[in-house]
C-alpha cells in the first residue's frame, strides 16, 4: 500500500512537472506568436533608397504612430539612441588642370547595404537600408557643332565639349562617328553615349557640321576651338591661331583626308558633376499620422535638370589715379625804397601876449593887451609861446635790391587717370541656385 502510494505520488509529481513544462512552453509560444509587444514599433525594417537621396537616421521617421500614442512617441523620440554604418559620398573638387583642390562630403550615402540600429530602454530594432543607383546620367551637349574639314575625330577633344551629371562616377565617352565624313563638307549625325559605374547608360544625338578651313598665313594653323559662352554653354569656334598659341585643348585640322574610325573613346576628364542638391529623402514612415513630413518621400531621383547659366555681374568703382606735383615759389628781384625815418611835421612857436581870463591874443603888442585888460576884461595876461605854424620834414630813405615773392610755393594734385566704373563678371548662376566660377 505504501509502495503504491509512493508510486502514485511519484507519478503525480511527474505529471505535475510535465504540466508545468507545458505551461511554460505554452507561455513562450504565446509570447512568440503575439509579436512585438514593446514600445519601439517601426513601420518597416527594410528600405531602399536611390543614390542621391538623403536617408534619415532619426527614429521619428520610422515610428508607427498608428500603434503608439503621441506622449509615448515623444518619449521614445527623446530617449532612443541611433547608430549606423553609413559611408557617405565624397566629391573631389578639381581645378582647370584636373588637380584636386578640395574634398566635400555629401549628405547622402554611397551605393551599398547599411544598418540603422535603434535602442530604447531594453528594446532594439534594426532598419536595413539598401542604397542603389538605377538612374542614368544626364548629358549636356550642344545641338550642333562646327568642325573644320579634315579634322581627325579620333583625337578630337570631345571630353572638353560635353558635360555629364550623375551621382555616380562615369566611364569614358563613347562617340559613334560612323555617319560622319570629315573629308566632305556637310552636316552629319553624331551619337554620343556614356555609362556610370553602376552600368546606367545615357545616349544623345547632335549634328556635326563639317566646314571649310579659314585661310591661314605662314606660321598659322586652322583650329576648331572649344569655348564657353556668357551663359556657361560649350560650343565650337572655327578660327586660326599662330602655331605658338595652339594648346592641347585645340583641335587642329590635318589639312589632308583622314580615315573614319567609326567609334571613338574620349576620356570623361573628371568624374561626373554631382547635382548640387540631393534628389530626395527617404525614411521608414509612409503615411502614418504624426510622423516627419519628409518621411517616405523618395521624390523624383532623376537629375534631369540642365543648368541655364546667367552671368553674375557687378560694378567695380576705381578711384582716380593721382600724383602730387610740387611748384617752387615764383620770385623777382626789384629795387625798393627803405624808410629809415618816417616823415614828420615840426611845430613853430612865437612869444605872444595872451589874456588869462578870455584868451585874447594881442601878439607882440603889449599896449593892445594893456587896453584890453583895462577896458574889456579887467583881468591879467601872460607872455607865452603860441604855435604860429609847422615845418614839414620829408622821410629819410635809401634804396635796396630785394627778392620779391610773386607767387608762394604750392603743391598740385594732378590726375594721371580719371576715376572709372568697370563691369566685371564674377561667376555664373543657374535658376536652381547652383553657381560656378568664371
Amino acid at each position: 500500500m505504501k509502495l503504491n502510494n509512493l508510486l502514485d505520488t511519484k507519478k503525480k509529481k511527474i505529471i505535475a512537472g510535465a504540466c508545468t513544462g507545458i505551461l511554460i512552453l505554452g507561455s513562450i509560444g504565446i509570447y512568440a506568436l503575439s509579436g512585438n509587444n514593446g514600445d519601439l514599433i517601426l513601420t518597416k525594417n527594410k528600405i531602399t533608397a536611390e543614390l542621391g537621396q538623403t536617408v534619415s537616421t532619426d527614429v521619428a521617421d520610422y515610428l508607427n504612430y498608428n500603434k503608439i500614442d503621441s506622449k509615448k512617441a515623444e518619449k521614445i523620440i527623446k530617449d532612443t539612441k541611433s547608430k549606423n554604418n553609413f559611408k557617405y559620398v565624397t566629391v573631389e573638387n578639381k581645378d582647370e588642370n584636373g588637380n584636386v583642390v578640395s574634398k566635400e562630403e555629401k549628405d547622402y550615402p554611397s551605393v551599398g547595404k547599411y544598418k540603422i540600429n535603434f535602442s530604447y530602454k531594453d528594446e532594439k530594432e534594426t532598419v536595413e537600408v539598401t542604397v542603389e543607383d538605377t538612374t542614368k546620367p544626364v548629358i549636356t551637349a550642344p545641338d550642333s557643332i562646327d568642325v573644320i574639314q579634315y579634322t581627325d575625330l579620333a583625337t578630337f577633344n570631345f571630353a572638353e565639349l560635353l558635360q555629364v551629371t550623375d551621382y555616380s562616377d562615369v566611364n569614358d565617352w563613347q562617340i559613334d562617328t560612323s555617319k560622319v565624313d570629315v573629308n566632305t563638307l556637310g552636316t552629319y549625325d553624331l551619337k554620343i553615349s556614356i555609362s556610370d559605374v553602376e552600368k546606367n547608360k545615357a545616349e544623345k544625338e547632335m549634328k556635326i557640321n563639317v566646314v571649310e578651313a579659314p585661310i591661314v598665313a605662314e606660321g598659322e594653323v586652322a583650329v576648331t576651338e572649344i569655348v564657353t559662352d556668357e551663359n556657361g554653354n560649350k560650343k565650337t569656334v572655327v578660327t586660326k591661331k599662330s602655331s605658338s598659341e595652339v594648346s592641347s585643348k585645340d583641335n587642329v585640322t590635318t589639312g589632308k583626308p583622314v580615315g573614319n574610325t567609326n567609334k571613338v573613346e574620349s576620356g570623361s576628364g573628371n568624374s561626373a558633376t554631382k547635382p548640387s542638391t540631393p534628389s530626395g529623402s527617404t525614411g521608414g514612415n509612409t503615411g502614418n499620422n504624426g510622423g516627419n513630413s519628409n518621411s517616405g518621400n523618395t521624390g523624383d531621383n532623376k537629375p534631369a535638370h540642365s543648368h541655364s547659366w546667367e552671368a553674375v555681374i557687378k560694378t567695380v568703382h576705381h578711384e582716380a589715379e593721382t600724383k602730387t606735383v610740387h611748384h617752387d615759389a615764383v620770385t623777382k628781384t626789384e629795387t625798393v625804397t627803405v624808410v629809415d625815418k618816417e616823415a614828420w611835421d615840426e611845430p613853430i612857436y612865437e612869444k605872444h601876449y595872451v589874456c588869462k581870463k578870455c584868451g585874447y591874443d594881442s601878439g607882440k603888442d603889449v599896449e593892445a593887451m594893456g587896453d584890453h585888460i583895462i577896458y574889456d576884461c579887467n583881468g591879467s595876461y601872460t607872455y607865452t609861446n603860441v604855435q604860429i605854424g609847422t615845418k614839414h620834414h620829408d622821410a629819410v630813405t635809401h634804396q635796396e635790391e630785394r627778392t620779391v615773392v610773386v607767387k608762394p610755393a604750392w603743391d598740385e594734385t594732378v590726375i594721371v587717370k580719371p576715376a572709372w566704373d568697370e563691369t566685371v563678371t564674377t561667376g555664373y548662376k543657374c535658376s536652381c541656385g547652383a553657381t560656378k566660377n568664371k
